[in-house]
């Protein structure tokens, strides 16, 4: 069936504008089922003739999957487009880190509580790994059960049980099953028993195989079997050899609607290296994984792999800004520096959390640049320095302190004579980057 517009499915919808759905009126309501992030079961009052009429057209061409319930809970998949400029990634990837079945008790709750602090902010956002892979390589079903029972009592996420055995998976559901967790992998010679596991306790499967053309049949099969709750797991020879064929499943799913390989897929980095581990993992988080398992718990490689899933799924037709106002970092007092940036939320973010580091106590005053970093908002126009005066006047920040400094960002230290003529404030070029703003802070600051 043609795509519907927003239009074309709100003349569907019952036009009440009741908020049922959780959106506040039904053209809102439609512009979403349009753009293919929520599905048509929200609405308890469509009608069935339009539920018919709708039901196509609305479902996303890859299937969304939840792990796990309640506010752990992870939703994957429900992509629509191949590229990220397109429109947006809407469901970033899961990143799961990976306890082995080689652990004494101490050191398996140890490395559970390992996982579970693996959480940091990051310019105003708390980001952290979402899943915990639990892997069976030499355990029999009883004693991997057992394994899998302890984890879940320590872990503060939903787990993804990983074993070929569907009877050591079932042992392990039999002690998590309200986790709701993925199990996997369903393969050609087990996908039956796998199947009916997964059935029996609700749960998402993962399907592997060689080839695509086999992971198309598996989940014609599983899927005929009435269990929809899939996710991908191709096997590659390689990195070369999984980034085409993700690409392919991406472009299969979302531009052919290729429904038997429309489902988020898994990928999973065992590197004896971690330098190409951290490489590799980024690589599948930019192409395609839904779901990524590493075999770390090292916070120094989870950092930047999260740092590049928080940049890759942000809306990239949104610019990403902060209020423009007079912030306070730490506790300021009458003898502390003042400091002028835009409203970039990275921009931002990086100059509180380096003063906050830096042991001084400070006021930003942030000016209203649509979003824009310093250096372009500049090249725009938008960053004058008649523009820097008439914020930091409006905001008030020299009326909170004894002094007459203003440190301006060194990426514009040109507009230093302009705001010091107009504002008539003692004007200082800072550092060009917001990393030396410690040293700068300890070395030239003088109230």
């Amino acid at each position: 069936m043609t795509d519907l517009s927003a239009m074309d499915i709100y003349q569907e919808l019952p036009q009440t504008d009741c908020g049922d759905c959780n959106f506040p009126t039904c053209m809102a309501f439609a512009m979403q089922l349009a753009s293919k992030q929520v599905s048509l079961d929200q609405c308890p009052h469509v009608s069935e003739e339009a539920e018919e009429t709708l039901a196509a057209s609305s479902a996303p061409p890859m299937k969304i999957v939840t792990i796990g319930n309640g506010n752990s809970e992870v939703e994957v998949g429900g992509e629509t487009v191949q590229y990220r400029h397109e429109e947006k990634f809407y469901r970033p990837t899961a990143v799961a880190v990976e306890i082995d079945d080689s652990h004494e008790d101490s050191e398996l709750v140890e490395n559970v509580r390992r996982a579970n602090d693996l959480q940091f902010e990051r310019v105003g956002e708390t980001i952290d790994v979402n899943l915990l892979t639990v892997k069976n390589d030499q355990l029999e079903p009883d004693k991997y059960g057992e394994l899998v029972g302890k984890v879940g009592k320590e872990s503060r996420f939903p787990l993804y049980l990983q074993s070929r055995d569907p009877e050591a998976i079932e042992e392990g559901l039999k002690r998590v099953s309200e986790g709701k967790p993925l199990i996997g992998y369903a393969t050609g010679d087990n996908w039956k028993e796998m199947t009916k596991v997964a059935e029996e306790y609700e749960c998402p499967l993962a399907v592997s195989g060689d080839e695509l053309s086999d992971l198309a049949d598996l989940t014609d099969k599983i899927s005929g079997e009435g269990h929809e709750d899939l996710v991908l797991a191709p096997n590659a020879e390689g990195m070369r050899d999984y980034l085409e064929k993700s690409t392919k499943l991406r472009r299969l799913a979302v531009e052919e609607g290729f429904s038997p390989l429309g489902y988020p897929v898994v990928a999973h980095v065992d590197s004896g290296d971690p330098f190409q581990k951290l490489a590799e993992a980024t690589s599948h988080v930019l192409k395609y994984a839904s779901i990524l398992s590493i075999n770390t718990l090292d916070s120094w490689q989870i950092l930047p792999l999260l740092t590049v899933r928080q940049h890759i799924f942000i809306d990239p037709q949104v610019q990403n800004s902060v209020e423009a106002k007079l912030y306070e970092v730490g506790d300021p007092g009458p003898d502390s520096p003042v400091l002028f940036t835009t409203n970039f939320q990275l921009t931002y973010y990086s100059l509180e959390g380096e003063v906050d580091d830096s042991g001084f106590s400070a006021y930003i005053s942030v000016m209203d640049t649509d979003g824009l970093g310093v250096l372009n908002a500049y090249a725009d126009d938008q960053l004058t320095g008649e523009g820097i005066v008439e914020t930091v006047r409006e905001q008030g920040a020299m009326d909170k302190v004894d002094h007459n400094k203003l440190i301006i960002p060194g990426l514009v230290g040109m507009l230093r004579m302009t705001v010091q003529e107009e504002g008539g404030w003692d004007v200082i070029v800072g550092p060009e980057d917001a990393a030396t703003l410690p040293r700068f802070l300890r070395q030239e600051w003088e109230a």
